[in-house]
């Protein structure tokens, strides 16, 4: 077996917490400065507002929960000027005399500003994405950030989407939105495609604080967010204020599960200096148990009854570093950042990923490695040369290795025994392998916007991504002949885009096109290795879209139209080197994409949001995985049309109480009239879900708060195999399922610690997702966190 575990980490996942700790008291202690906090008309924190100390010019911006810290003088006047795009700007002037030690309240009023009879009131930001003309749903991540939640399972809260996980932390997993699952949803850092950032920066990874938002995009996407995406695309939105901060976590959980993240920032005002620094590091056992029904290797048949069995072989770790220099608030750059990113993941196989259900032989030693090292260069800029022009872009080196190993002879059971030397000429789940392949990736975007006017605006983009991977098997000569040399794919994708408002800007629209390129020059192996041929590919074709929006005082009506294609990734092509076997006759994928949207908004003590969205992809050319065990590989179909709805619901009751439902259906079924399974659904594919999850706040005192959360969500049952074949067999479903979380959070000093313990799966429900393989049952975990923030 192969040891990943390390308990010397557990005291540098400690360190950053007893730090935060130890010097948080003292900088409550000086006695040279006053505390205050910015707040609206309901007394709630009104966050990042820029307030101006004036005779001393001092200028700071307030915390998440609205809290700030200022020099004050031994006597005088200080005179206070807030600002904030929600709030009217607010003048106000203290007697330093008159400053006791208690907090210092500063109340802000929204906008409302009357034009020909229109009151437009201040929105947030996310607001401003809600109301936009594409069908998007963006989560403001500030909620989440103090729980034991990860990226996936935020997402698993929206409608539309379905986040499907073959175990525990670290196995694959499939986003589906809409009906497309896969690459055809791309998922972006800061607007950075990261589908090429390899296995140890995928989202189930990436922890919770770290996210500032997260912007769904259901159907069309803008030209901003460039790339080959088919059917909808997210995007991850990383803290990037001018302020200077440390956040640390570290959680414990069920399955000696650990996970770590420190994230944090140093900001000079006045030379704009930016530091900044993102971390985590993940692992767990994954030793959970299952119902397993034992063979008996001298009858070969399974036993009838199932017996309880833990897994012994499924551990897994994770790791990133990111550190980036640059400047902000500058004159020439709002930000210009010069970074360099490691990451690194270490996964054992308990069995192969693409068996149907349990298998009867457990693997003991088979593994996959990847290590990448990214560089990057961002830059954006509003304004530039003329207030009319935003600019933005960013160029991304990836130099990355996967290794895929093997290569053990000997035959494992469930109980973790073996017997040496059983298949001398081939591995445990397939062909001897020890693959080692070379990733070489570069990304670049340029985006810029132009305004013609108050209500008229144009914009461009560009995108390059250009791959190369070559690699050595020393076991198997089809993964040697087909990777002795580079096999190099590039995209090019071009987007331009005229957006108008009009009727008081209650009426939105944005028309856009897209050209796509494409260009494949490989190697196609034999199945043997003895013989190979040079493929060469290119092609190009053309994408359109609109999206428009009407906003009444409280509902919102939106429409949307994409033809979009996506062509197949370097793993769909050139398989995985040790389950997955080369297709480089993959055609690219062709989309029309149809939205119809309703939206209702009612604000007040009461808050009432209702979201209804309609959708239609008709889908060419559908590339689909079909697992065949070790001659597994991905395919063509050729029509696949899905079609459904997804809704909604949201209540909040004055920030206390948030009840929020979302359910999905949809119906993906073979669209090929001249295919036998004509009509059929989609294999492996959920068609009915939905979630609950219920929210209430309760504060102890003005430093401290509590909640109590639940999550509970559903999921119909379907078939992994065509439904037309399958629907005599009853092992070929994979049953209904219903799963309750609950969560405690406990917050203290204005949120700058807090303390979260989950328990998911509170009932043990024995839970299966894709091709019908377990999932883990009940399991706990308990997250610390601590925020701190320099006022400057």
């Amino acid at each position: 077996m192969t040891p990943i575990k390390n308990q010397s980490y557990k005291l540098l996942l400690l360190l950053p917490l007893v730090i935060c700790e130890t010097f948080l008291p003292l900088s409550t202690k000086a006695q040279n400065t006053h505390q205050a906090r910015v707040i609206d008309e309901k007394g709630i924190g009104v966050s990042f507002a820029s307030i101006l100390i004036e005779p001393s010019g001092e200028i700071l911006l307030s915390d998440e929960n609205g809290y700030f810290t200022f020099h004050k003088p031994p006597k005088g006047s200080l005179t206070f000027t807030v600002s904030h795009l929600s709030f009217i700007a607010f003048e106000k002037s203290i007697n330093v005399s008159s400053l006791e030690n208690q907090l210092l309240p500063i109340k802000l009023q929204p906008k409302n500003i009357e034009l020909d009879q229109v009151i437009i009131r201040g929105k947030s930001e996310a607001t401003q994405l809600r109301e936009a003309a594409y069908a998007i749903e963006v989560i403001e991540a500030e909620s989440f950030k103090k729980s034991s939640v990860d990226v996936n399972q935020i997402l698993g809260r929206i409608s539309g989407v379905n986040i499907r996980e073959n175990g525990g932390l670290g196995s694959s997993f499939n986003l589906s939105l809409n009906g497309l699952s896969g690459n055809r949803v791309r998922t972006f850092i800061n607007g950075v495609p990261m589908d090429y950032f390899g296995n140890s920066l995928t989202l189930n990874n990436f922890p919770a604080n770290q996210i500032e938002a997260i912007e769904v995009y259901k159907g069309a996407v803008p030209i901003h967010l460039s790339s080959d995406a088919l059917g909808g695309a997210v995007n991850i939105s990383l803290k990037q204020q001018p302020i200077t901060f440390l956040d640390a976590s570290y959680s414990v959980g069920s399955f000696n599960t650990h996970k770590a993240a420190v994230n944090g920032q140093w900001h000079h005002p006045k030379s704009g200096l930016t530091f900044r620094l993102k971390s985590f590091y993940n692992q767990s056992d994954n030793d959970y148990k299952v119902n397993v029904h034992l063979l008996d290797y001298e009858t070969g048949k399974l036993a009838e009854e199932s017996t309880t069995v833990r897994r012994f072989h499924d551990a897994y770790q994770s790791n990133m570093v990111w550190a980036e220099a640059g400047f902000q608030n500058k004159s020439f750059a709002d930000e210009l950042m010069f970074g360099f990113l490691h990451s690194a993941n270490h996964n054992e196989f308990q069995q192969s990923p693409y068996a149907t259900g349990i298998s009867a032989f457990p693997t003991g030693e088979a593994f996959s490695k990847t290590q990448s090292k990214i560089g990057n260069l961002s830059y954006r800029k509003k304004g530039l040369l003329t207030k009319r022009l935003n600019v933005a872009g960013y160029v991304v080196y990836v130099s990355g290795q996967d290794q895929m190993v093997d290569i053990s002879p000997h035959r494992y059971d469930w109980f973790g025994n073996y017997e040496p030397n059983v298949h001398p000429t081939t591995g445990e789940m397939g062909r001897k392998t020890n693959f080692q392949l070379n990733r070489e990736n570069w990304l670049g975007n340029f985006n810029t916007e132009y305004s013609l006017g108050e209500h008229h605006g144009l914009a461009f983009n560009y995108s390059l991504n250009q791959l190369s991977v070559q690699g050595e098997d020393e076991f198997q000569p089809q993964n040697n002949t087909q990777f002795s040399e580079p096999n190099e794919v590039r995209k090019d994708v071009l987007g331009l885009s005229y957006s108008v408002k009009a009727l008081h800007d209650k009426w939105k629209t944005n028309v856009f096109g897209k050209k796509y390129l494409y260009e494949l020059n490989a190697v196609e192996a034999s199945y043997d290795g003895s013989s190979s041929e040079k493929v060469k590919i290119f092609k190009q074709n053309n994408g359109l879209g609109i999206a428009s929006t009407y906003v009444f005082d409280d509902i919102q009506l939106k429409a949307s139209f994409e033809k979009a294609y996506r062509f197949p990734e370097y793993y769909e092509l050139f398989g995985d080197g040790l389950n997955v076997i080369p297709n480089q006759n993959l055609q690219a994928e062709e989309s029309q994409n149809y939205n119809l949207g309703f939206r209702l908004n009612k604000l007040g003590t009461h808050r009432i949001r209702a979201e209804l969205n309609t959708f239609m992809r008709d889908t060419k050319n559908y590339i689909r995985f079909e697992p065949r065990m070790n001659r597994s590989r991905y395919i063509n179909d050729e029509a696949v049309l899905a079609q459904g709805l997804d809704l909604t619901l949201n209540y909040a009751y004055d920030n206390t109480l948030n009840v929020n439902f979302s359910g999905t259906y949809q119906s993906l079924k073979n669209n090929d009239k001249a295919s036998a399974l004509y009509q059929d659904r989609i294999p492996n594919e959920p068609y009915l879900f939905g979630n609950l999850s219920l929210i209430y706040q309760l504060p102890l005192d003005d430093r401290n708060e509590l909640s109590f959360a639940t999550t509970h969500r559903y999921v119909h049952e379907f078939y992994f195999q065509w439904p037309s074949i399958a629907s005599q067999d009853s092992k070929a479903v994979i049953p209904s399922q219903l799963t309750h979380n609950i969560e405690l959070t406990y917050v203290r000093k204005k949120g700058r610690l807090s303390f979260s313990f989950l328990i998911a799966n509170i009932m043990d429900a024995e839970v299966f997702d894709n091709l019908n393989q377990p999932k883990p049952g009940r399991a706990y975990s308990l997250k610390s966190r601590i925020y701190l923030q320099k006022n400057q």
